[in-house]
């Protein structure tokens, strides 16, 4: 039972390594810690936090694999979302970086780039302008900086792959017994 907004479900919930704090979500979109010591450092991070991607609508193409409708990408495949408000307003860069896949990107390419686009039904809907749909790139439509940027970098990573399978020989180059990512 949530005070004031009825029934709620436990989604997931997570131990942290030494055992001393777990963390909840729940159905109603809430974030619950639990665990000893103070909790001054949760103090820092905004009451609300959510992903601008969170709400879109999905679609199932003809595989019924669930694509985003507006990008007519796996939502897996998708740059890293930004972390916005209720209202959908970016939270500063500091909070982006909190995103995995952000962490150590340039402060220009944290603040994302809004604006309207109007759908194929003819509703105008708000969107990050680097997340541009199929049907904008076949108008034309000069695509962001923001994902040239994440082309360029998927490139250099899937090369630096390809190179790293085809030269090394099994197991780890750099004496430890795990592998780095790059």
């Amino acid at each position: 039972q949530i005070e004031g907004q009825g029934h709620g479900a436990v989604f997931d919930c997570k131990f942290s390594p030494d055992g001393q704090h777990f963390a909840c979500t729940d159905s109603h979109g809430h974030l619950l810690i639990f665990g000893f010591g103070c909790s001054r450092p949760y103090e820092k991070i905004p009451d609300q936090m959510f992903f601008h991607t969170d709400y879109r609508p999905l679609i199932r193409d003809s595989n019924n694999y669930v694509l985003d409708e507006q990008t007519q990408q796996a939502p897996h495949l998708m740059p890293p979302p930004f972390l916005v408000d209720v209202d959908g307003n970016p939270h500063p860069t500091k909070y982006q970086r909190l995103v995995p896949g952000r962490e150590n990107c340039a402060d220009e390419h944290l603040i994302p780039q809004l604006g309207y686009v109007a759908t194929s039904d003819g509703e105008v809907v708000e969107q990050v302008i680097g997340q541009q749909t199929v049907d904008q790139d076949e108008a034309g439509l000069e695509p962001s900086i923001l994902d040239g940027m994440i082309r360029q970098l998927q490139l250099e990573q899937d090369q630096r792959t390809g190179a790293d399978q085809e030269s090394a020989p099994s197991g780890p180059q750099n004496g430890e017994g795990t592998p780095r990512r790059g």
